[in-house]
């Protein structure tokens, strides 16, 4: 007791009066291995340090502040916690991840690293440590200070049961060594073993604040469902501003830290964005001609070609844009549900690959704009096995496939059945936007090969919950990628897939990214293999064996990639030179647009009296194409 509590009140002296939580300390008193304390004096002597000066500036400088963004959703989050059951959602973008920095950034154009909340940094000669220094000047959203201890908050926040988050336990004890902290705005991250992009996985890291989780504990779940966590961008959630079911309103951020810095001043300009709940995408639609919502995606076929027939493009006011991106391809497909009946049939999902006729979605809803997507990795570089195809439509193939699990025998409706009288039958699930309408064209076509796929279309945050508990049997799904090395644990080891229970029954792990429920212990060390390799030639090859492993599992069906965006934009939202740059999935991605309210009045006037203001107008960027 004596030694915590001498501890604690050297931590507390060294902070001043900011806000201490004790177990917190006892964590780091009880991981001294890990937390260390030092002072600017022990920082080595050798250090070379980087600003990353070097690196172009890629916002406008004729940016505009103000205004407020309309945008839509069709569905308000389940929650606005960060982490933990259900936060993982299609709106989490635009809450956290595209609203939040670590202490590096990668510059979109180049990748190499920028200054984030470090204003620089130095590397250790042996490429283990990295030593940081941090803006004085940063807060989060809620006005708190950033300083290390915010940093060391972060691994006590992340490594805790009651976030009830494995992934983040797991890859915040794993994948990181140590940290050290120097003064309050000086700190050192240490890598358990070389890896390549050291400094990119060490920068990183982000603060947890410390001051909004005062009362975390057991009912973190309960108590933060409905509050907003403060973040180090430019945006926040007020109080009001949660409207369950009816709107999000994010609001910017007073005297936002990054408006004095390079590479992040003439960015995240509205000083609101406003997202207002519309369900039906073709609702959006009109709201969008109409002049309601200020920009928006147009990626399905009946938009992009059809918006030039509509008044507002006809005369003038909307531009349609298609912008090309490099990034690693979020895998678009069918996840097979492996822990259900017949599901679990290795010959089954084979004879499902087969049997689902993405191409023909692909060449008649996409009219041949998507490309086939070969496998669940892909864009990754030289991770990427190039040689792995996806496994092409084929009523033969399908049957042999599905025979060879028994179902030999075919029922007065045309679909197979075993000898059980088992029928070859599978619920589908989808969300319930545009793409559901192609759900015919895989239906008709499972059915040329004996198979039933009886659909189903849920609102978004129905079926994510649904996915999520491992309800489902097949669903249309994809995951975001944040990453150009393959981060695969989450998705596909054993750890992720299943419970033991006391009598040693397994059941469906609940809220994991591992949606198909895949537990194959080759591929589970593989994963562990590449998690722990430093050479970079064997992570290659390790990656290449785990993704044949996925496609020889067949519990994924690629379906499609897409090689960039489509959007529509009144013109009153203006955007730099180039459009945007190279690894934006949005346009909301790097937040490089702005709006010009006095436009948007007089425009609107316009064309509310029929006032023409040209020609339709269609940009196509084309600059970062990789496909």
């Amino acid at each position: 007791m004596k030694l915590l509590l001498t501890f604690f009140g050297l931590l507390t002296l060294a902070h001043g009066a900011t806000y201490q939580d004790p177990k917190a300390a006892a964590y780091y008193a009880e991981h001294r291995d890990f937390f260390h304390f030092a002072t600017p004096a022990d920082l080595p002597k050798d250090l070379v340090w980087h600003d990353g000066a070097e690196q172009t500036e890629f916002a406008s400088a004729q940016a505009v502040r103000g205004g407020t963004l309309r945008q839509f959703t069709p569905a308000t989050p389940p929650t606005l916690r960060r982490v933990g059951p259900n936060a993982n959602n299609g709106f989490r973008g635009e809450l956290y991840d595209n609203n939040d920095f670590g202490l590096l950034s990668s510059h979109p154009n180049t990748d190499e690293p920028i200054p984030a909340l470090a204003t620089s940094w130095a590397m250790s000669a042996d490429g283990l440590t990295a030593y940081f220094r941090l803006d004085p000047n940063a807060q989060f959203t809620d006005g708190q200070p950033i300083t290390a201890d915010d940093f060391f908050f972060a691994f006590y926040f992340y490594r805790s049961p009651w976030i009830n988050a494995e992934w983040y336990v797991d890859y915040y004890t794993r994948e990181w060594g140590g940290i050290t902290r120097f003064d309050d705005h000086t700190i050192a991250v240490k890598a358990p073993r070389k890896r390549p992009m050291q400094l990119e996985n060490l920068g990183e890291l982000r603060p947890i604040p410390r001051e909004f989780f005062k009362d975390f504990g057991p009912n973190y779940e309960k108590l933060y469902n409905d509050r907003f966590q403060p973040t180090t961008g430019a945006y926040y959630v007020a109080q009001g501003g949660f409207q369950r079911e009816k709107s999000v309103t994010l609001t910017r951020v007073k005297d936002w830290w990054g408006d004095s810095r390079k590479y992040y001043r003439y960015r995240y300009n509205p000083d609101v964005i406003d997202y207002t709940v519309i369900r039906e995408i073709d609702s959006a639609y009109e709201s969008f001609l109409a002049g309601q919502i200020d920009f928006m995606p147009i990626g399905m076929p009946r938009y992009w070609y059809g918006i030039n027939e509509k008044n507002a493009a006809l005369r003038g006011y909307i531009t349609k844009v298609q912008f090309f991106n490099d990034i690693p391809r979020p895998p678009y497909g069918l996840y097979i549900n492996t822990q259900k009946p017949l599901l679990d049939d290795l010959n089954v999902r084979l004879g499902l690959q087969h049997a689902t006729d993405f191409q023909r979605v692909i060449d008649g809803f996409y009219r041949g704009d998507y490309e086939r997507l070969n496998q669940f990795s892909e864009g990754l570089g030289k991770y990427t096995d190039p040689a792995i195809r996806a496994r092409q439509y084929s009523p033969e193939l399908a049957r042999a496939a599905f025979a060879r699990a028994g179902f030999t025998k075919t029922g007065a409706d045309g679909i197979l059945v075993n000898a059980a009288g088992e029928r070859l039958s599978f619920r589908l699930t989808f969300d319930n936007s545009d793409r559901r309408k192609y759900l015919a064209t895989l239906v008709e076509s499972a059915r040329r090969c004996g198979l039933e796929y009886r659909p189903e279309t849920l609102e978004h945050t129905t079926m994510y919950r649904k996915v999520m508990e491992k309800n489902h049997d097949i669903a249309f799904w994809a995951w975001s990628v944040s990453s150009r090395l393959p981060a695969l644990w989450e998705s596909h080891h054993g750890d992720n897939a299943v419970d033991k229970l006391a009598d040693g029954r397994k059941v469906p792990k609940r809220q994991t990214n591992n949606i198909t429920g895949i537990d194959d212990p080759e591929l589970s060390k593989l994963i562990d293999r590449f998690r722990a390799s430093t050479d970079e030639t064997e992570m290659i090859g390790l990656s290449h064996q785990m993704q044949r492993r996925i496609h020889d599992n067949a519990d994924f069906i690629p379906g499609f990639r897409v090689p960039g965006y489509r959007y529509a934009f009144w013109e009153w939202v203006k955007f730099p030179a180039g459009f945007d740059v190279r690894s934006a999935e949005d346009p909301g991605t790097f937040g490089l647009f702005w709006i010009d309210p006095r436009q948007r009045e007089s425009d609107l006037k316009d064309f509310r009296e029929g006032k023409t203001h040209g020609a339709p107008k269609t940009l196509i960027e084309d600059r970062w194409r990789t496909e």
